[in-house]
């Protein structure tokens, strides 16, 4: 096909790099831009191709550049403002962020992804808040059938700590698209803050067994399977403590010693079993390969388990045994804890944080023909 109207054949390059970079393909995209003629790459519509390609390569500057470029060639382009605000809060400009996403506000008032940049903006500064989530709540209103706009409400609402409504969020998105995985991904995130450890091991188990390299994802699964671990030596090595304290402080009555060495171990052992168990049950007929994975990839899970399940054992056998060999075996039983505790913090200090699954700027339209361009 030939052609050199403005419409016609001579925009086919920035069809095809809009389709690279839809693809996932940005260097592509680049050399097709490349090869492209001065009147094909002098529009607002290869511009903004352009810099979503360079962002994709992680080329922030050139990508802003870009976008301002496709702003100065149309200005009122929309796509271009928003994409130059997303971009300005990647080099830290909050202000400039600001002052694109309204300008895309006045000239797309109905695009969900204008009011969703004017949210994204407003909401790093914590005085602002409120009017962020106004804002996010307008895209939401805008197009309720977007999965993306769900997703980057979620987050909003994730950051901001309303975990319930972030969900409530999340799963509308998931609706719309079953097999979104950073919606699901955030979603677990959402859950694993919320104590729902084994429902999120196994989603991010899920996403490691998709993609290993996922190193957002093996973050949030390390948490997901050493915090239930934490919790049980704690409940036991607080235990342990309390047993050794009470027993030595009573004197002269050494049944009452031995009653103590049995209560509060007990006590200890069922608070662990109760979080073994709901692990086990919101795993659900996959603890198994939770554990493979865990065993994988997280280093030295294997032996931080091992000395868990050892002090539970070992309270466990404290119970039956005479008063001495009883708080013997308490005293292992807070040596297990505290070096549990020690390999737990090696680990979780080389994955320190949950974190969400950060959205993807390449899902915006990319060229004029794109229903956002011209919102109904």
């Amino acid at each position: 096909m030939t052609g050199t109207s403005a419409g016609g054949a001579s925009r086919v390059g920035v069809h095809r790099a809009a389709a690279f970079v839809a693809a996932g393909q940005p260097r592509e995209a680049l050399a097709v831009l490349a090869a492209a003629g001065p009147e094909e790459n002098e529009t607002a519509a290869a511009q903004r191709v352009r810099a979503l390609a360079l962002l994709a390569v992680d080329e922030v500057d050139d990508a802003l550049g870009a976008a301002r470029q496709a702003v100065g060639l149309d200005p009122d382009d929309g796509t271009g403002l928003w994409l130059t605000s997303t971009l300005l809060l990647r080099t830290g400009d909050q202000a400039g962020a600001v002052d694109a996403a309204r300008r895309a506000v006045v000239v797309a008032p109905t695009s969900w992804r204008s009011h969703a940049a004017v949210a994204d903006a407003l909401f790093l500064d914590p005085a602002r808040r409120v009017e962020a989530l106004r804002a996010s709540y307008e895209a939401v209103r805008l197009a309720p059938e977007e999965p993306d706009v769900h997703r980057r409400h979620g987050d909003l609402l994730l950051a901001a700590g309303r975990h319930r409504d972030a969900q409530a969020a999340y799963r509308r998105g998931l609706e719309l698209a079953p097999g979104t995985t950073g919606t699901r991904h955030n979603l677990a995130v959402s859950r694993l803050r919320g104590g729902h450890e084994g429902e999120s091991a196994l989603a991010f188990s899920s996403v490691l067994a998709t993609d290993p390299t996922d190193a957002t994802a093996r973050r949030n699964f390390v948490v997901a399977v050493v915090n239930p671990l934490a919790r049980v030596r704690g409940m036991l090595g607080f235990t342990a403590v309390m047993t050794g304290l009470m027993s030595l402080g009573v004197t002269g009555d050494a049944e009452i010693a031995r009653l103590t060495t049995i209560l509060l171990p007990v006590t200890g052992i069922v608070g662990a079993v109760v979080v073994a168990l709901r692990f086990v049950a919101e795993t659900r007929s996959r603890t198994r390969s939770v554990v493979a994975t865990a065993r994988r990839a997280v280093p030295g899970w294997t032996a931080l388990a091992a000395v868990t399940l050892a002090a539970l054992i070992v309270s466990v056998v404290s119970v039956f045994l005479p008063l001495a060999a009883a708080l013997v075996a308490q005293a292992v039983v807070l040596a297990c804890a505290v070096l549990g505790s020690l390999q737990s913090r090696r680990i979780l200090v080389a994955f320190p944080r949950t974190r969400p699954a950060p959205p993807t700027v390449a899902a915006a339209p990319t060229d004029e023909s794109s229903p956002w361009r011209n919102p109904a």
